[in-house]
């Protein structure tokens, strides 16, 4: 079985050639290490082949070789389904993290999946576009480690995975807005406005303000929502016909400046208190009213 093609594999079939996951399990040390004996014979799996030991096992996928899983990682694939289930074959042996904290292993999952580990998160897998956005933030020295599996939301339209990044964060998902991370601070918000049920599904990741003095996430809520958060104001929510008004006025850019408390109510109507004045939504007359202070 040497690149991985179609005759290969057929040569596999029939005995006809040295086999990758017996050549890897002695490379390992066979029945002496880590693995221990073989359990059961060789099974096709994922494109592949797998053969299960008796404390790990070993994946080979053709386009990536022979590589083994073993101790909380592989109990942890083995619970999401094994070679059959939404992780695939593994493409990489467990490896160490650049901050020696983690331990990990690639598989083949569609778009590339893994589980990774430590201490105190324990194994979690992440995948799919989720794991894309991971990996584009710079893996676990981005958001930190996954704290979750992959999950769906309770309305059954998005997908997540939360990290142990500092104050937490998150990767949310639907197929409109894509995977969007949020954390901190301003994820404490959303969190406390009712995640995904308060303001919608994030569409940005959390990102700069063009001043350079605050920070922010877009989200999908009913006529648009966002929380802006900076040093002094704390995290806000902004949404629908206020949050209309002072985009149309410039944003932070705006004589108002940031928002410094969320949308409540007063007298006759909903209000925005800013930086520099208010934005006031009369409901007897469906009007929006600015005030400078």
């Amino acid at each position: 079985m040497f690149n991985g093609s179609l005759a290969d594999l057929q040569s596999f079939g029939t005995g006809t050639v040295a086999d990758k996951i017996t050549q890897r399990y002695t490379d390992l040390g066979g029945a002496s290490s880590y693995l221990g004996n073989p359990s059961g014979g060789e099974y096709a799996a994922a494109g592949g082949w797998a053969q299960n030991y008796e404390q790990g096992i070993i994946g080979y996928f053709p386009a990536t070789g022979a590589y083994a899983v073993h101790g909380a990682i592989w109990q942890h694939y083995q619970q999401l389904g094994g070679p059959g289930g939404v992780l695939g074959l593994p493409t990489t042996d467990e490896t160490g993290t650049p901050d020696g904290v983690g331990r990990y292993n690639h598989f083949t999952g569609s778009l590339g999946a893994s589980v990774y580990w430590t201490a105190s998160t324990g194994a979690k897998a992440v995948y799919g576009v989720i794991r894309q956005k991971w990996a584009a933030l710079g893996w676990e020295t981005g958001l930190g480690y996954p704290t979750t599996d992959e999950a769906g939301t309770p309305d059954g339209v998005g997908r997540y995975n939360h990290f142990n990044g500092a104050q937490g964060a998150s990767i949310y998902y639907t197929a409109s807005t894509g995977a969007q991370s949020i954390h901190g601070l301003i994820r404490q918000k959303w969190a406390d406005l009712g995640w995904e049920t308060g303001l919608g599904y994030p569409t940005t990741d959390e990102a700069g303000t063009p001043d350079g003095v605050g920070r922010y996430n877009h989200f999908n809520g009913a006529q648009g929502a966002s929380i802006y958060w900076t040093a002094s104001t704390g995290a806000q929510s902004i949404h629908g016909l206020i949050r209309q008004k002072w985009a149309a006025l410039g944003w932070e850019a705006s004589g108002l400046r940031y928002p410094t408390s969320d949308e409540f109510s007063v007298t006759g109507g909903r209000r925005n208190n800013f930086q520099r004045g208010t934005i006031t939504f009369v409901t007897a007359s469906s009007t929006l009213q600015v005030t400078y202070s």
